[in-house]
C-alpha cells in the first residue's frame, strides 16, 4: 500500500542526516530500523532542502537506475548536501541525452584493455612510493605519503601527463585533502592552473597523438560527434576528483579493516593473494565510505518508492552504506566474507551513472594493497584522525608502521 505522508512544514525540525559525526566507517545502527519500517524517512542534511532518505537495496537501485529520477535537476537548486558550496558541473550532473552522449564518447576512449594495461604501472608506482617511505623511516602517513601520491601518479600516467606538468595535478590534489588550509581563492587559482595545463595537453595531443588516454579522448568520435575542449577539460578534472575519492579514501579504509583486531583478514590475504580481487569487492561493499549527499536524485514525476509517494520535484538521497548492508540482498551483511558471490554492491553507483572508472579504481586498490601486503607483512595502524561530517568517510591522517618501527 502506498503511503502519502503529511510533509513537515518548512519550519518544523527534521531529523538530521547523517546520524553521526561521520568519523569512522562503521555502518550506523539506525539503518537497521529504517530498512524494516514502511516508507521513507524525511531528513535534512547540513545544507539544502529536505530530502527523502532511501535505505533499502531495492529502493536504492530503483532511484539510481530509473530515468524518472534526475541528477540534472540538482543544478541551480539548493540541493541536499554536506558542504556549503553549491557549484555542480560535469558528467555526474547530466541526464540523457547529454549524459549518454558524453558517456558513450568517454567509454570509447576508456576501453577495458587500456585500463587493464595500467596494472603493471600502478603496481610499480605503489612499489616506488613504499620504497621511498621505507628509506625515510619506519612508518608513514598512509593517506598523504601513499594513497594521495598514488592517486596523482595513477591519473597522470593514464592521461599521459608529462613529469614536468605533474606538479599542477599534485598541487590541486593536495588542496583537496581533508584538513587542507587552502582558501577559496587559492583553490580557484590551482584549478585554473590545472585547466590551463589540460588545455595545453589537449592541443598537443590533437597535433601529435600518443598512446595515452588524453589522445584517445581527443580522437574519440561517434560518427561526426566528438568531445569539445571544454568537455575534455571538465572530464579530466572529474577524473582527478574521482581518483581522489576512490584511492585516497579506500586504501586507508581497507588497511584499517584488514589490520584491526586479530589481523585475521590481513593474514588471510597475505597467505592467499589470489583472493585479493574478491576481498576488494567485499571491502567496498562493507565500508561505509560513501558520503551523505553524493547520491541525490530528484523525482521528475510522482513515483512510489518503498511505500512512500514521492512527489515530482522532491529530492531523494540514497544511503549507499545502508543498501550495501541490506539483508534482503546480502546474507549476513555485516560479516566480511571474501567468498561472497561477486557483484551487487552499489559503491560505484548503478544504472546510467555507474562509475565509468570503476575498473580502474579496482586495479588501483588491488595493486596498492598488494604492495603493502607483500612488503610490509607486519604493517600496523598506530594512529588515526577521522574526518568529521565528511563528503566521503575515511581518515584525514593514518599513521602506520611496519616491522622495525616503534612499539
Amino acid at each position: 500500500m502506498t503511503t502519502v505522508p503529511d510533509l513537515p512544514d518548512a519550519t518544523e525540525a527534521l531529523e538530521h542526516f547523517p546520524f553521526d559525526d561521520g568519523r569512522g566507517i562503521e555502518v550506523n545502527e539506525r539503518f537497521k530500523e529504517l530498512r524494516q519500517r514502511e516508507g521513507l524517512l524525511r531528513v535534512r542534511l547540513a545544507y539544502g532542502e529536505p530530502t527523502w532518505l532511501v535505505t533499502r537495496y531495492a529502493d536504492a537501485r530503483l532511484v539510481l537506475g530509473d530515468a524518472r529520477f534526475s541528477r540534472a535537476m540538482s543544478v541551480g537548486r539548493d540541493f541536499p548536501r554536506q558542504e556549503e558550496a553549491t557549484d555542480l558541473a560535469g558528467l555526474i550532473t547530466m541526464d540523457a541525452p547529454e549524459h549518454t552522449r558524453l558517456r558513450t564518447l568517454l567509454l570509447k576512449a576508456l576501453s577495458r584493455s587500456r585500463i587493464e594495461a595500467q596494472r603493471p604501472t600502478v603496481h610499480a608506482a605503489a612499489d616506488d612510493l613504499l620504497s621511498s617511505a621505507m628509506a625515510a623511516g619506519p612508518g608513514m602517513d598512509i593517506v598523504v605519503d601513499y594513497a594521495q601520491r598514488m592517486s596523482v601518479l595513477s591519473i597522470c600516467d593514464l592521461l599521459g601527463v608529462p613529469v614536468s606538468d605533474r606538479e599542477v595535478f599534485e598541487s590541486t590534489s593536495a588542496a583537496l585533502m581533508p584538513g587542507s588550509a587552502v582558501g577559496h581563492e587559492d583553490m580557484m587559482r590551482r584549478f585554473g592552473a590545472l585547466q590551463a595545463c589540460t588545455e595545453r595537453l589537449i592541443a598537443e595531443r590533437r597535433a601529435r597523438p600518443r598512446d595515452d588516454l588524453m589522445s584517445a579522448m581527443v580522437q574519440a568520435r561517434d560518427e561526426e560527434d566528438r568531445l569539445t575542449d571544454t568537455e575534455l577539460i571538465d572530464l579530466v578534472v572529474s577524473m582527478l576528483l574521482a581518483r581522489f575519492e576512490a584511492i585516497i579514501t579506500q586504501i586507508p579504509n581497507c588497511v584499517y579493516v584488514l589490520t584491526r583486531g586479530d589481523r585475521a583478514l590481513w593474514n588471510r590475504l597475505r597467505a592467499n593473494p589470489a583472493e585479493l580481487p574478491a576481498a576488494v569487492e567485499e571491502l567496498l561493499r562493507n565500508n561505509a565510505s560513501a558520503g551523505a549527499g553524493l547520491f541525490v536524485r530528484y523525482a521528475r514525476e510522482d513515483v512510489n518508492v518503498g511505500g512512500t509517494l514521492v512527489r515530482a520535484g522532491e529530492a531523494l538521497t540514497v544511503a549507499i552504506e545502508s543498501a550495501n548492508h541490506d539483508p534482503a540482498r546480502f546474507e549476513d551483511p555485516d560479516a566480511i566474507d571474501f567468498t561472497r558471490p561477486p557483484g551487487g554492491h552499489l559503491t560505484f553507483g548503478y544504472g546510467a551513472h555507474y562509475c565509468v572508472g570503476a575498473q580502474l579504481g579496482r586495479i588501483d586498490l588491488q595493486e596498492g594493497l598488494r604492495v603493502l601486503l607483500t612488503r610490509t607483512p607486519e604493517l600496523t595502524v598506530r594512529d588515526i584522525t577521522w574526518r568529521e561530517r565528511p563528503h566521503i568517510r575515511g581518515p584525514e591522517a593514518m599513521r602506520v608502521t611496519w616491522q622495525g618501527g616503534p612499539e
